[in-house]
Formats: C-alpha cells, structure tokens, sequence
C-alpha cells in the first residue's frame, strides 16, 4: 500500500504538474484520443442497438414456439392444422400471418399487421390491455375474444395510440397492396411483451380478417408449434412425413440466427474502420510521452541521480500515457452520446437495404461495448507509451547531462528489422488464401494487420538507408543545410522510423479505402446504369418492404397490358428464399425485352449464348454473391421448391448485383409461368404474378421526365389497386445515395487518420528538436542564420514525409487489393471492378504533403526555446 501511495504521490508531483504546464499539447492530444474512442464506441453502440432490436424483436413474434413450418417462396395451406393439433408429438400449433401497412391520412411509420387465431395463439405469445394491472399475466376473455366476434378490428399498442391521437373505438384506414379497409380499434395493448415487437410498430387483428383483408383464403405464413417434451425421435420423424415435401421443419431461432449473422459480418466490418481512429490516437499518445521525455531529460537525470530506479522512470512514462488514455476515454462519452443519434439511423438504414429489416429507436446503454471501449483505449494508450516509457529508463545520468545518446544500437538493428518486416510482408498472401471463418473474414484482417506490421518494421532500415543515399543530391539542390538534414534521417532513431509508421499508417488507411471506395462506387455506378435501367418501376403498394410477397391482382396486370403508351415494359416475379440458412432472391424476369434494354455485369459465361438460353428457359444466372456464398458454381445444378414448383436447372453464368446479402437468381419469366399453368386449380393461382415492371420507353425523346410523368398519370387513373412508382432516374440516384453515406464514417476515419498523423510528425520534430537543442545552437553560435536552421528542418520534415508516402504508397495498394479481393468477398460475397481513381490521388498527394509541412512550424518555433548562451553554458 505504501509503493502506492508514493507512486501516487510520484504521478501528480512529475506527471499532472507537468501535463497542466503544458496544457495545450495535452489537451490535443486528449481530445484526438476521444474523438477515436467516440468514433468507436459510437459504432458498436449503433449496431449492438441494432442487433439487439432485431432480436428482441424476433424473440417476441416467435413466443414460445419450439418448431416453426415454412414454405420457402410460398404459403402454407390453413388445412394442415388441424392435422398437426391432433399429431400426437404437437402439444399446441397456432397459425400466424404478417404484413406491413400504412395507415391512410398520416404518414407514421409503416405497421407490421399480424393475424393470429387467439383462442390458439394464447400458449405462444403473451399480450394483455392498458386497462389490465401491471401485475396480471392473463387478460380477460373479452379482450382477445373481441377482434374474433367484430370484423375487421385490432388491437394496437398504447404508445402507438397516443404517439398518433388514437382511442379506443376509433376507426383508421389501412391500406394494402390490393385495397384499403377501415379497422376499429378494439382495445390497446400494455407496452410490454408482445406488443414491443417492431419497437411496438404493430396492429393485431383475428387472422380470419387478416385473410379477408388481404385476400389469402386458406393460406398462412406459418405455423408455430409446442412439441410435447416426452415425444420421441419416432413421433418427429412421422410429423415430417406427414408435411408436404417443399415444406420446412425448422428452429425458430434459425431465422434469427440468419439475421443476427449478418448483422454481426456487417459490425466486424464497421468496427475495423472505426478502429482506425482509434488505433491512429496511440500515434498522438506516443508522441507526446517522447516529447515529454525528450523535453525532461535533465530531471530525470537529477531523478535518477539521487536515487530513483530505472523502473520508477519506466511507470511513471507509462502512467501519462495511461492516464492520456483514461482522461481521453471519458470525454469520448459525452462526444459519443451525440455521435450515437446519428450513426444509429444510418447503420439502421444500412441494415436494412442490406440485410434485415429493423427498427431502432434508441440506444440502450450496453454496459459490455462501454467496456470494451474502455480496455481498448487503454491497452493502446499504454502500448503507445511503452517505447519512450523504455527510453526513458534505459538512459544513464551521465549521457543525459552530456546530451549524448548513440543511434548506433539501433543502426545495428535495422537490416534484422527489414528483414522481419519482409517477412511479414511475404507472409500477407498466404493469409489472402484462407477462407473466411463462418463467414468473418478474419484471414483478411490478419493479413491487413501483417502488412501494416511488415512495413512499419521496414521504415528504419528505409530511413537509414534511403537518408545516405540522397544525401548528395540534396546538397546539389540546396546546399548544406539539406546536406545536414540527409545526414540526420540517415542516422535516425527509433522515434523517427514510429513516426514514419504512424505516416504509413494513415496514408495506406487513405490510399487503400479511397481505391476500394471508388472502385465499388464506379462498379455499382455501372451496375445501376446497365441492370437496374428503365425509366419508370411501378410495385404493388407496400411492395418493397413486404419482400414483393404480393403480387399485383389481376385486374391491375390487365391495365397494363392495356395501357396506351409509346414504351416496352419488363415485368417480373420475385421471392424472398433461403439456402442453406443463406437468403436470396429468385426472380422470374422477362428476358426477351430485357436484353433489349439493358444486361448484366457478366464475370463468368458468354453472353451471347447465355442470352438465348435464358429467353428459351434452359437455365439460370446467379450473382457473385451467390456463387461465393452457396459454392455453386457455373455448370452446377440449382435444385429449389419456389411455391410448391420444383426447379431443376444449370447456372448458365455469374453476375454482379449489389441489391442483397445472399444474392438474386434469374430465371425466364415465360418458362416460370408455363411451370406454374399446372397449378392454376389452386386457390389465388393466376397465369400472370408479376411482383412489379420497369418501363422503357422507345423514343428518344428530349424530355424523358415529362414522359414519365404523363406514364404515372395515366397508371393512377386507370389502376384499380394503389401502387408505389419511381422513376429510374430517382431510384439510381437513390441508390447511389445510400452508397454514399453508407460510407460516410469511413471518409470521416481517413480525415482524422491524416490529421493525427500529421500532428504524430509535428510532435516528432519537436522532440528531434530539442534532442538536438545544444547542437542546432552551436551551429547558430558559429554563423549559422536562423533561416538556414529553419530550412534543414524544414527539409529533414519533407525528407520524412517523403519515405512516408512512398512507404504508404506501397502498402496502401496491397491493402486495397486485400480489402477488394479478399475482405470485401469474405464479408459480403461480393467483389467489384478495380479501379484506381488516379485524378482523386494526385490531388491529395501535395495535400498530404503541405499538410505534413506545416508540422515543421511547432518545431522551428522550439529551436530557440531557451537563451543560446544560457543553454551552452548548462552542463
């Protein structure tokens, strides 16, 4: 307890003193720490809200269900429960259907619709009303008997209802893909259970309404089951035989799990970029304990002089940056608790045109991410101080007082280093050939942190060696002084070759994410402009957001065909299915006008050939994603039940699409149909399903807009049913949108990544600096002009700076082919055309440089930070 207190006492008597005297520098460096560690905490605050929304809300609709039935791509008959209740393995099954509405009137978000039988469902899921004490677990049979005995009313969620002015007995218009209906609210339900599914954006209703609403006469979406504890492996295995064979017995969980997968490759991914920030700060937290070391060389000499250890010297360094780390962390709190409202709509919305759809309406406190934020901070701070802390300890009295120090161990070193560091560098590729560990590509990251190592380990022997040898050539272009500064970087330090690093650092983060951003961005550029063309995409109300579930009735497929319009549409099929817990989307699209009009970003298969196989039906095409995620490949079989149709047939060739995780599959809409005409004795079965089609019109007309708009006037007049239209110009633009602050944290990570890095070489020079304080004054003393000594620093900062972005050249184009090729297909399946925006990168090369070289101005300013004859006169 002693040791303690005196290290205590030790930290506020050399440390804060200190830091306080020195208050500006220590507050930069503090406030780079917390913008990193907000950056970070802010992300994995988002996106564990995020995924914790997901959960609880796929938790609460599944209740207390043990097996779920599905129809992968369909529904299931309501006919086949009543031979599930009486299967001796079934304790109790309830039927359940969904989908989302909008309210007519206001434009609140839109509400998940869920039918259920009461009388069933009360095993399954617990819901009760506002009136009912907090205390009661059941509800009176009024309550859920209500919506069964009148027609066409729910119950709603009391915040819901007072969110938008509702009460009990009132009556609002739903509307839906194929009609509007007025509903009367029967009842509210208490905020709890239930009725937070969806963060509480939900309706319940009796699913014989439900059915009549939405025209789905005896189908269900599926049916949750409770299995008797006792049921054997027998009894489950005839309940299987007696389910139809396009049919799923599945783990309620499994949907879940499926989405939670996702979500978490998408947090990995967006909590390395957020790492940078973070990781650039223990640049800053280095630098600072060098400068501070560099500056307080005589006390610790007189520290050690009169008795202090060594490791005395090595904690308290230590502890700055520790107590740099700490300090920084807890004002990242408060800067994050702002962040956080803004990034948690964009990662929400992010994740939901990507993978799963959800809701977030605030942060709950995640006292795990805080946590680990705050471990992370400060094992980096305290690694960022080790190396000076080290120095710090290993300098004897008497080379401090003399102003002596030896880079001659550290020379001997540099050839092992770059040789350890090529090492590193080899070892990169073999890392790039490992697959990704359940879907995690951290074989990538591994190979991304080698690299940066590799490189960093080959600055000193680069410093050393590259200084010597320009040194001539810098005497020819400014004489001495440039003379002087080769020699220095020629025999630098460590401190010189970790600055460096920080430089690399940044400048490959820089180089390497603006490739891949521009290369994705042109990719998907191409790909909205060739696949998603046409001028006018018209869906079934609610469309997009109930996955295209509903297709248009027939009387609105009738319009169509009928409309008087000078353009060719394309109409298509699409289902939301699963392979292998993998989603994608089959869609059944009308080849023959499509080829017309647009194609496909082909990566394998030709597609002169591959075109006239599609129209006739011979087979499919898959995108990249697919591929990579299910390990088909072209030639191989694709074997599904789409709505009770088998589908047998060769993949023809590999895509590019960029519109969902799991990927599309493409099949001819003629050839689906005519497999469908067999089945047209079902109910709700029709020749023509088209889920939505894309307008292209004909002429070449110089208004294409006014075209557009005159197509959507005429559908509104003429279409019985309310749809959603867009035009094709709107939904690319939009696109592109979504891109673009998808990656908006990351351009804000390269911009603070720069800034610190810059400051790392400011604080570098200033320690350099006063290192060399006594020399760089006797030079002044002998008849060196204060300009001149400005101008070999001045070129020892462009010398640096230089190696930097050379060094971060190289390695910034190995880290964008990793991140294309390798982490980008581990993480999503999906890769893109790579491209080097090279007009982007010349224009920030001299930025970077100018930005670097105003890090000299702090150092110049320090040369002279005590009298010359005043500090020659020290011993």
């Amino acid at each position: 307890m002693v040791s303690i207190n005196f290290l205590l006492k030790a930290f506020v008597w050399f440390n804060l003193r200190y830091l306080k005297r020195h208050y500006g520098r220590t507050l930069a460096v503090i406030l780079g720490i917390a913008v990193g560690a907000a950056v970070f905490t802010s992300v994995r605050l988002s996106i564990h809200a995020s995924l914790e929304s997901f959960s609880r809300s796929m938790d609460l609709i599944a209740g207390q269900a043990d097996r779920v039935i599905l129809r992968p791509g369909g529904r299931i008959p309501d006919a086949l429960i009543s031979q599930l209740i009486r299967h001796p393995a079934i304790n109790h099954a309830s039927p359940v259907l969904s989908t989302y509405v909008v309210v007519e009137g206001i434009d609140p978000k839109p509400l998940l619709l869920i039918g259920i039988d009461p009388i069933l469902d009360r095993m399954f899921r617990t819901w009760r009303s506002e009136d009912l004490p907090t205390t009661s677990s059941t509800q009176p049979k009024s309550f859920w008997s209500t919506i069964i005995e009148i027609p066409f009313s729910l119950l709603l969620p009391a915040s819901v209802a007072r969110d938008n002015g509702w009460q009990t007995n009132d009556t609002i218009i739903l509307q839906h893909v194929e009609r509007k209906t007025a509903f009367k609210i029967v009842g509210l339900l208490h905020n709890s259970d239930f009725a937070l599914a969806e963060n509480g954006q939900i309706a319940i209703t009796d699913i014989a309404t439900f059915q009549e609403f939405t025209g789905l006469y005896g189908e269900v979406d599926r049916i949750d089951l409770q299995i008797y504890p006792e049921a054997s492996a027998d009894d489950m295995a005839d309940l299987k035989s007696i389910l139809p064979a396009d049919v799923s017995l599945s783990l309620p969980s499994e949907q879940k799990d499926i989405g939670r997968n996702l979500i978490r490759a998408y947090q990995l991914n967006l909590s390395v970029l957020s790492f940078v920030s973070l990781f650039v700060g223990m640049f800053l937290v280095y630098s600072l304990v060098a400068l501070n070391a560099a500056s307080r060389r005589r006390e610790m000499a007189i520290l050690r002089s009169i008795g202090a250890s060594p490791r005395l010297l090595f904690v308290l360094f230590l502890a700055d940056g520790l107590f740099l780390g700490v300090i920084g962390w807890m004002v990242a709190l408060p800067i994050s608790a702002i962040l956080v409202k803004y990034l948690i709509k964009g990662v929400s919305q992010t994740i939901s045109t990507l993978f799963v759809r959800l809701s977030v309406e605030q942060v709950a406190l995640a006292p795990w991410e805080l946590l680990l934020s705050f471990c992370i901070t400060a094992i980096i701070s305290i690694a960022a101080a080790w190396q000076p802390a080290r120095e710090a300890m290993q300098i004897s009295p008497l080379e401090v007082l003399t102003s002596r120090h030896s880079t001659l161990k550290f020379k001997q070193f540099t050839g092992r280093l770059a040789i350890i560091g090529l090492t590193f560098i080899i070892m990169v590729w073999p890392l790039t050939q490992l697959p990704g560990i359940r879907g995690f590509p951290l074989p990538g990251y591994a190979a991304t942190f080698f690299l940066f190592v590799g490189f960093a380990l080959l600055s000193p022997w680069c410093l050393c060696h590259i200084g010597r040898l320009i040194t001539p050539l810098l005497s020819k272009m400014a004489g001495s002084v440039a003379f002087l500064a080769g020699k220095y970087i020629g025999n630098s330090d460590t401190r010189t070759a970790i600055s460096v690093g920080a430089l690399i650092t940044a400048v490959a983060l820089f180089i390497a994410l603006v490739v891949m951003i521009q290369s994705f961005r042109s990719t998907v550029s191409l790909w909205v402009q060739q696949t998603v063309a046409g001028d006018l995409f018209v869906v079934p109300k609610m469309g997009q957001l109930n996955r295209h579930r509903y297709p248009f009735p027939q009387k609105a497929v009738e319009v169509f065909q009928k409309l008087e319009t000078r353009a060719d549409y394309v109409a298509f099929r699409r289902y939301p299915m699963h392979r292998q817990q993998i989603p994608y989307q089959f869609e059944a699209i009308d080849f023959e006008v499509f080829f017309k009009h647009a194609g496909f970003l082909w990566i394998e298969g030709v597609p002169e050939t591959v075109h006239l196989r599609l129209m006739k039906g011979e087979g499919v095409v898959v995108s990249e994603v697919f591929a990579n995620r299910t390990g088909l490949k072209v030639g191989d079989r694709l074997q599904a039940a789409i709505d009770t149709i088998q589908i047998d047939l060769p993949i023809l060739g590999i895509i590019r699409d960029y519109r969902t995780h799991g990927g599309v599959v493409y099949f001819a809409l003629d050839a689906f149909e005519k497999l469908r005409s067999a089945y047209r004795d079902r109910p709700n079965a029709r020749l023509h399903q088209w889920s939505g089609l894309r307008f292209f019109f004909t002429d070449n007309h110089p208004d294409i807009d006014m075209l557009v708009e005159d197509l959507r006037k005429e559908i509104v007049t003429k279409c019985p049913v309310p749809v959603d239209m867009i035009s094709g110009r709107q939904l690319r633009q939009g696109i592109l949108k979504i891109f673009d602050e998808t990656f908006a944290v990351t351009t804000a990570l390269l911009l603070i990544a720069l800034l610190v890095a810059t400051v790392g070489i400011a604080v570098t020079l200033v320690v350099m600096v006063l290192e060399r304080s006594r020399e760089l004054n006797t030079l002044f003393a002998i008849g060196s002009s204060f300009g001149q000594i400005q101008a070999m620093i001045f070129w020892e900062a462009l010398v640096i700076v230089l190696i930097g972005q050379f060094l971060g050249w190289g390695c910034g184009y190995l880290l964008s082919l990793i991140l294309v090729f390798v982490i980008n297909q581990q993480s999503f399946g999906w890769t893109f055309l790579y491209h080097i925006d090279w007009r982007t990168l010349a224009i920030t090369l001299p930025l970077i440089i100018s930005a670097a070289l105003l890090a000299t101005l702090p150092a110049i300013r320090s040369v002279f930070y005590k009298p010359p004859a005043s500090l020659l006169r020290e011993q």
